[in-house]
């Protein structure tokens, strides 16, 4: 093998070993913009979730008390627009059969709500839980469905209700509370020792 010979062939390795880094080179530059893309539309995802309407529904007892609510707020950052509530059952507020109980038909889930506001609340009464946890005019478990545009798009959201742990649980009781009943029966009782 001759000089020339020797330098064409060292002169084809290394044209070959340049074309295969710059293939490498390709390769990985296009793994990174995928990369990049995927970070992109997770940040995206993230700035949505945070900057969005949230319709939260929560099925609780009022403090102190058996008496149960159905709560339905916007704990979001933006307004809700055309937010469009719906039971999937017939619930009738304190288990009474009366069609104006039903709190299927009231305005909130028969009409659509123009604008739902950040921090805006919708409180419905569900009734005493000795009557509705124990009555098939209220079931114990319904799904709330929120429908709502924001920023061009159209969200669909379905909250399962479930109030069957609530049967036979007891009410969460404040000790300040209690500590100011007792406070009130005492000066009712001294009052009254007074008047006498």
């Amino acid at each position: 093998m001759t000089t020339v010979d020797q330098i064409n062939l060292f002169i084809a390795v290394a044209t070959a070993g340049s074309t295969l880094a710059s293939v490498c080179m390709v390769y990985l530059t296009l793994q990174i913009l995928g990369a990049n893309r995927t970070a992109v539309q997770v940040m995206q995802a993230q700035l949505e979730s945070v900057t969005r309407p949230n319709i939260l529904v929560v099925a609780a007892a009022r403090p102190m008390t058996t008496f149960f609510e159905l709560s339905i707020s916007n704990s979001g950052n933006s307004p809700a627009s055309n937010l469009r509530l719906s039971l999937d059952k017939d619930y009738y507020f304190n288990a009474e059969a009366a069609e104006s109980a039903n709190i299927r038909r009231y305005d909130a889930f028969v009409h659509s709500i123009d604008s739902f506001p950040p921090r805006a609340q919708l409180v419905f009464g569900l009734g005493a839980g000795f009557r509705v946890l124990e009555s098939d005019l209220s079931p114990v478990r319904f799904t709330v469905t929120a429908e709502y545009d924001w920023s061009g798009r159209h969200y669909v959201e379905h909250t399962n209700v479930d109030m069957q742990p609530f049967k036979k649980s007891l009410q969460i009781t404040d000790a300040q509370a209690e500590g100011l009943e007792r406070i009130a029966k005492a000066i009712e009782t001294l009052s009254e020792r007074d008047a006498a």
